[in-house]
């Protein structure tokens, strides 16, 4: 009978690419789908994956009671890089290889989307010339800002190489900081105190954990620059949305844009959509054609690799 891969993510059908589901038949694997559109129920989710060999997984959850029963897994892949839905813990004691795929092109080129956006009150203008109104608003230049990058892995060092022509200075915090990178990149390590004080546009780059929960605050936000930019495209529980409202309403900062949200999906009564100085997407960052055609590609020859002994292309451990 052959091996079992479970494509999870309910947009799998426009997501993973043909030549992605090819090498996975080419290897002997029968494929197995959501194919509801839909996250499933935790009754409907638990049957489709207790006897694969693989997951590609979306944003569902893989809790310790997801998981155990699974005798046949052997990999997990995510669809994205953030692994929050993951009990990792669990996954480790079942001796499970985990991976996630290569979005940090994409994302790096969002953020400095959302940077020049903000600076330049681009939805305003937008708006405006929609409306027929010659309007004009407050406007900024990158070039000659310090701009503080709030984690420095893959992401992060992206968005350092897509600045460096803006003739800006770059600051970086990273609690794992890879001083070599950050030389290569002419970026100065700084501590978190030291890049608030500094930076005229801080950007996040770090995971959702514990230690990270509302690392932006109304202590943290006090330390910033007045009227400096704040820019998240990495996750919502980052920042403290009740403490970032006041800080755009008091004037503190001058304007922030952000991808992620404290509660997804977003609502129309969020009170910071009321704010006229910000920028709000809804968690697309990394949508382009080419992270979705070359993520299928990466999860689909990491379970190959497992099969065959090797690990996820790039694995959490």
């Amino acid at each position: 009978m052959a091996k079992k891969v479970a494509l999870m993510t309910r947009h799998h059908a426009t997501l993973i690419c043909q030549e992605a589901r090819d090498i996975l038949t080419q290897a002997g694997f029968e494929i197995v789908s959501n194919d509801t559109g839909r996250i499933l129920t935790f009754e409907e989710q638990k049957a489709l994956i207790k006897d694969v060999y693989a997951i590609v997984a979306g944003t569902e959850k893989y809790d310790r009671e997801m998981l155990l029963g699974c005798d046949n897994l052997k990999v997990v892949t995510r669809f994205g890089v953030g692994t929050d839905n993951f009990d990792l813990n669990t996954m480790k004691e079942m001796g499970l290889e985990v991976g996630v795929i290569a979005n940090y092109n994409a994302v790096a080129e969002f953020a400095l989307t959302h940077i020049l956006a903000v600076l330049k009150n681009l939805p305003r203008y937008d708006a405006a010339a929609r409306a027929g109104a010659w309007s004009r608003f407050d406007m900024r230049e990158l070039t000659g800002k310090t701009v503080g990058l709030v984690g420095f892995g893959r992401i992060g060092k992206r968005l350092a190489e897509l600045l460096s022509g803006f003739g800006v200075t770059i600051l970086a915090y990273d609690p794992y900081m890879n001083e070599q990178a950050a030389a290569e990149r002419k970026v100065k390590p700084v501590t978190l105190d030291e890049l608030l004080a500094a930076s005229d546009i801080v950007s996040l780059h770090l995971p959702a954990t514990e230690q990270t929960k509302h690392l932006i605050n109304e202590q943290t936000i006090a330390k910033m620059k007045d009227g400096a930019y704040l820019i998240n495209t990495s996750r919502g529980a980052l920042v403290d949305e009740s403490a970032l409202l006041a800080a755009l309403t008091s004037g503190k900062l001058a304007g922030a844009a952000s991808d992620v949200y404290e509660k997804e999906p977003i609502t129309a009564d969020n009170p910071l959509f009321a704010i006229p100085n910000t920028v709000f997407t809804p968690h697309c960052s990394a949508l382009t054609y080419e992270t979705n055609y070359n993520g299928g590609i990466i999860c689909a020859q990491s379970i190959v690799n497992v099969l065959n002994g090797g690990k996820p292309l790039y694995p959490l451990w």
